[in-house]
């Protein structure tokens, strides 16, 4: 699922302390980099259950054409898209400066806020800002057997998730975030956990034999009703206008559905004959 947030400024460029954080330079000739004429920046970063792609786009001119106002937030993998014609770069309050640049400085607001522009003095950039926020796709889990067991045999649990792509636009360019599931987090609701780093399948994918152990089996050792908890703990890429895929800093947890499972005993008997043929035979 993708949720577009689509910030379009036409503003005048940042200035005062703290420097720009790690980004991918994009969208532009090595010529127009070197001229100072073209300068388009990602920065990509998790925030809570999301990852957040932040382009800004520095255009020479002192007019922001095609693009001045906010959009409307698309759906699915669609994005907000700006329209409009040439606008004049507004003046920056502080707090107005402030709010837009400590998305990309966290000690902005400690700096001195850009004052007007001198009279006299070529214009400078226009600044716009995009803002989009991908989520990814939360995995399940299942068990075997399915919502009962036996005390004192292994019971299999495997989650079910893949790596996911999900895309849609900044600056008006594509823009695509993949998810990969890493880690695994299980609460066994008997007051045990484990950590794996593999995702598990049935015994039957795993050509092992029910109530075999498996990299994410888990024993009872008490009868009773337990709920099972699992987290999914995400990586995340991001591509922009086809450039190659760049790490994000930090993961998303996502938790997965709750199993819920009865703990029962077994008895092992010698009989002579199928008790369900024969239910007054010897042994049943």
């Amino acid at each position: 699922m993708l949720t577009v947030t689509l910030l379009v400024f036409g503003l005048s460029p940042f200035v005062g302390s703290g420097a720009w954080p790690a980004a991918a330079a994009t969208g532009c000739t090595p010529e127009q980099v070197r001229q100072g004429v073209c300068d388009t920046q990602v920065v990509g970063e998790i925030n809570g259950g999301s990852a957040v792609l932040t382009g800004i786009d520095n255009i020479p001119g002192g007019s922001t054409p095609g693009s001045s106002a906010p959009g409307t937030p698309g759906t699915g993998t669609g994005a907000g898209t700006g329209t409009g014609g040439p606008q004049t770069p507004p003046i920056l309050s502080p707090e107005q400066w402030c709010i837009i640049r400590v998305q990309f400085d966290p000690t902005a607001c400690e700096a001195t806020p850009p004052g007007p522009t001198t009279p006299g003095v070529s214009t400078p950039a226009v600044t716009i800002a995009d803002v989009a926020t991908f989520i990814p796709t939360p995995g399940r889990q299942q068990m075997e057997p399915d919502g009962w067991t036996v005390a004192g045999l292994d019971t299999n649990f495997y989650a079910i998730t893949e790596p996911h792509v999900v895309s849609g636009s900044l600056l008006g360019r594509a823009a695509d975030v993949r998810f990969t599931p890493a880690v695994y987090l299980w609460a066994y609701g008997d007051g045990t956990s484990a950590t794996r780093n593999t995702r598990g399948g049935t015994w039957a994918s795993q050509g092992i034999a029910e109530f075999e152990p498996t990299p994410t089996s888990h024993v009872y050792e008490r009868l009773g009703e337990y709920t099972i908890t699992l987290s999914m703990v995400f990586a995340a890429e991001y591509r922009f206008a086809g450039s190659p895929w760049r790490p994000v800093v930090g993961t998303i947890t996502l938790p997965a559905n709750d199993l819920h499972l009865r703990v029962g005993s077994a008895k092992t008997v010698l009989v002579e004959h199928d008790c369900l043929a024969d239910p007054a035979g010897p042994g049943c």
